[in-house]
């Protein structure tokens, strides 16, 4: 019977590995390997992007100042 269960158990962990291998993908902005999750782009593009870089791109982003135009000083 043990042996029958330590056998359960190897299957049980064999399985586990191929479905955590699976969820890797590399991540589109950092490029690491690791867990991603699809994060659509811009409305029109779908990448994914790994839990540290998904809580970046959820941060509101600082609004920068409107560009002035340059005028020729006379």
């Amino acid at each position: 019977m043990t042996e029958l269960t330590q056998a359960e158990n190897l299957i049980e962990m064999r399985e586990n590995i191929r479905r955590a291998v699976q969820s890797l993908d590399v991540c589109w902005r950092c490029q690491r390997v690791s867990e991603c999750q699809k994060y659509i782009l811009g409305n029109l593009v779908l990448v994914w992007l790994c839990q540290g870089c998904m809580g970046e791109m959820e941060q509101p982003q600082p609004t920068r100042p409107k560009r002035r135009s340059r005028v020729p000083a006379l």
